[in-house]
């Protein structure tokens, strides 16, 4: 049973938060480094946009490790 949250990424405003979310869910779980280098924006930028979306609950952290995946579905 799926119970994530649902996310319309239209309803995204911040450019980079919206690359990150489409990003992931293309990918699938990456690292953190590796989501930065791959949208080609800079480190504070990446930073800013992946603590963001962590702090929302869009993403999360795969169990204790430095991948990061989505927490929610995207529509």
């Amino acid at each position: 049973m799926n119970d994530k949250k649902e996310v319309d990424i239209s309803r995204v405003n911040n450019p980079y938060e919206k690359d990150v979310l489409t990003f992931l869910s293309r990918n699938g779980k990456c690292i953190y480094g590796d989501i930065i280098k791959e949208l080609r924006i800079s480190a504070s930028k990446g930073q800013e946009a992946i603590y963001s979306l962590l702090g929302k609950g869009f993403i999360k952290h795969q169990d204790k490790t430095s991948y990061i995946e989505l927490n929610v579905d995207l529509k």
